[in-house]
């Protein structure tokens, strides 16, 4: 894995930019719930159904036949990446069922930077700084207050078994993300997220097929699902890619924490739900830890363009 050398601020900004395209996935597929009856494994299928050809079209125009000139391990890597996001995605949806929005929601998203900082550390791909922790620290507390403060008066379904699928998901976002940020400095991120998503997506049909498909079937939720496989997932997960060129996946997996901040300003905005003022905390705490951030990698590259 290579380390990153020198701050480039067009990473961290791709980076964030991908967290804030996530924030709306939510919105989204409110919608689509709200105009048709259908089950969110058929919507997670078909968005990375939209999204594949898109990436693999896009990456053949960029790359060329190049696009498959891929070591044998590390193609192994992409496809590992891709069935980690698809479970991530699965396991997710699977937590919400029984659990709810509020405790998975919660657990896969200030877990799996934990997880990431543990396992970069563990195999010294990078060094856990006093900064990132801190960073770290705020992400983590901003989270919980922020999607706390949403969190409904009681919480029905089984929290045992919507703990275990929601920790399941951040493991599987967790190893996504490293596994993305060990291929990045050696390929295009176009094909990196090209074939990691036709991988995501053959493992996606045959959990669809053993559910049973609930197909989406109004004009309107087709344009939402259309929206959900080219914006907040085909565009964010390139974004991510090319951030995480330059980015750490530490720090990749912190600026992620910004997708509920997102996701709670979209719902004041259209649906009229209001923040309290521990959501407000938490959400500048979100901000402070994109700063801390920035600044300390700035900070480092300063340091080597003017040595003492």
């Amino acid at each position: 894995m290579h380390k990153v050398h020198t701050f480039r601020p067009d990473g961290l900004w791709m980076v964030t930019g991908a967290a804030i395209l996530w924030g709306t996935i939510g919105v989204a597929t409110q919608g689509i719930y709200n105009v048709d009856d259908t089950s969110s494994l058929f919507i997670n299928l078909t968005r990375m159904l939209v999204a594949t050809p898109v990436l693999m079209l896009a990456c053949w125009r960029v790359v060329g036949r190049g696009m498959f000139a891929i070591r044998r391990r590390d193609l192994g890597i992409m496809m590992l990446t891709g069935a980690l996001l698809a479970l991530s995605h699965a396991a997710y949806f699977a937590a919400i069922r029984v659990t709810g929005v509020t405790i998975p929601t919660l657990l896969t998203i200030c877990v799996a930077p934990v997880v990431v900082a543990g396992v970069s550390v563990l195999l010294k791909f990078e060094r856990l700084t006093g900064r990132i922790l801190v960073a770290m620290v705020c992400a983590l507390i901003g989270s919980a207050l922020l999607v706390g403060a949403q969190s409904p008066a009681g919480i029905q379904g089984d929290l045992l078994l919507g703990t275990v699928f929601s920790l399941i998901a951040a493991v599987f976002y967790a190893g996504m993300i490293v596994g993305g940020r060990f291929l990045a400095a050696d390929y295009h991120p176009l094909q990196v997220t090209a074939i990691s998503f036709a991988a995501g997506t053959l493992v996606l049909i045959p959990i669809n097929l053993l559910a049973g498909l609930v197909p989406v079937h109004s004009g309107e939720g087709w344009l939402l699902v259309l929206y959900l496989g080219l914006v907040p997932t085909a565009l964010a997960y390139w974004l991510l890619q090319m951030g995480l060129r330059t980015v750490s996946a530490t720090a990749a997996s912190i600026i992620g924490m910004l997708d509920p901040l997102v996701a709670a300003l979209l719902a004041w905005a259209l649906f009229g739900e209001t923040l309290a003022a521990a959501g407000i905390a938490g959400a500048l705490l979100l901000i402070l830890s994109i700063g801390l951030l920035s600044v300390g990698r700035r900070g480092r590259s300063i340091r080597k363009k003017n040595p003492a």
